[in-house]
């Protein structure tokens, strides 16, 4: 089976044209499976971008006559299949925590030791290890993991990690200690305490309200507001790469996101994701005068920053 290459596209909009110009593309794909979403024409050999647009679709032969020698950037897909980037139509997509353990996907609970002692190695003793989106489930033996894992590479620092749906986290004995969780804790009502069946002795895993006992004994860490900024900045960076290492290219916020941190990244050539960002319903009157001044700057007909809808909720 051939391997298949995704198009990351931050073009502006697609033109399903011929060749017959002679306007030059700034980049070219040739020889590939071309998805084209053009129900007359579905598959392509290649295609020619020239800035933000699409300028042809066609055949390798015919997408090369826009090739300029020395100008061009030609990249041969190799049969491979070339496809528009994805919308995520409902993310609360902001910046990342720059030290948060990512563990989503994890097979092999030992990934989670290696994790939290790196990331141990690069903190100060006392501060707070955060991480999660583990699922017992995908583990090979597929038991819920225990404090034993983090242990040994974590004993001055605090660690929660989070189950993937947030309703059940793994925390260190630094954490059961601070929080003053024993094998005679009893469980809080809508919570439980996991303990081992033999010993009767937490195993780390706290599940629902049981969380909410939590202390988790953290050395707060001072930084200056220039830190605070840059981690921020940080944050927006990594949101970004992930969108479009994962194929993201254009996504909907349903909900009250920073303009002026996507508007800078846009200036910087930075933004590789189209943003439509949405504000709560509101009834009031101030607010909503606000909504009215930033569609006029984010309009619909913007390429890639736009306001222009509200969340509401019914439950």
């Amino acid at each position: 089976m051939k391997n298949i290459s995704i198009l990351l596209s931050i073009i502006s909009m697609m033109y399903f044209g011929s060749c017959s110009g002679t306007e030059k593309a700034d980049l070219v794909i040739i020889n590939g499976k071309i998805l084209t979403i053009d129900k007359d024409k579905p598959f392509a050999e290649a295609i020619a971008i020239k800035g933000e647009n699409i300028i042809a679709v066609g055949s390798t032969k015919e997408i090369s006559k826009l090739i300029k020698d020395g100008t061009t950037k030609v990249i041969d897909a190799a049969e491979r299949l070339v496809i528009p980037g994805f919308n995520d139509a409902h993310v609360h997509f902001g910046p990342l925590d720059p030290d948060y353990i990512e563990l989503r996907y994890t097979t092999d609970p030992s990934v989670i030791t290696a994790k939290v002692k790196l990331q141990v190695s690069k903190s100060r003793p006392g501060e707070l290890i955060k991480g999660g989106h583990w699922e017992h489930e995908m583990f090979i033996d597929k038991k819920w993991p225990t404090r034993e894992l983090i242990d040994k590479v974590s004993p001055a620092n605090p660690v929660v990690l989070s189950r993937a749906d947030g309703h059940s986290v793994l925390v260190n004995s630094f954490v059961l200690k601070a929080s003053g969780i024993t094998r005679d804790t009893p469980d809080p009502f809508g919570g439980e305490i996991q303990k081992d069946p033999v010993t009767g002795e937490p195993t780390g895993i706290l599940k629902e309200n049981a969380e909410s006992l939590i202390i988790t004994g953290e050395s707060k860490t001072d930084r200056t507001m220039e830190e605070e900024d840059a981690r921020t900045w940080q944050g927006y960076l990594l949101a970004v790469k992930e969108a479009r290492e994962l194929g993201v290219t254009s996504l909907q916020i349903p909900g009250s996101a920073d303009f002026e941190a996507y508007e800078k990244l846009q200036k910087d050539g930075l933004l590789t994701s189209r943003i439509d960002i949405g504000e709560p319903l509101t009834t009031d009157t101030l607010l909503l005068k606000k909504y009215l001044d930033l569609e006029k700057k984010y309009t619909r007909d913007c390429n890639w920053i736009r306001f222009g809808y509200h969340k509401s909720f019914i439950d």
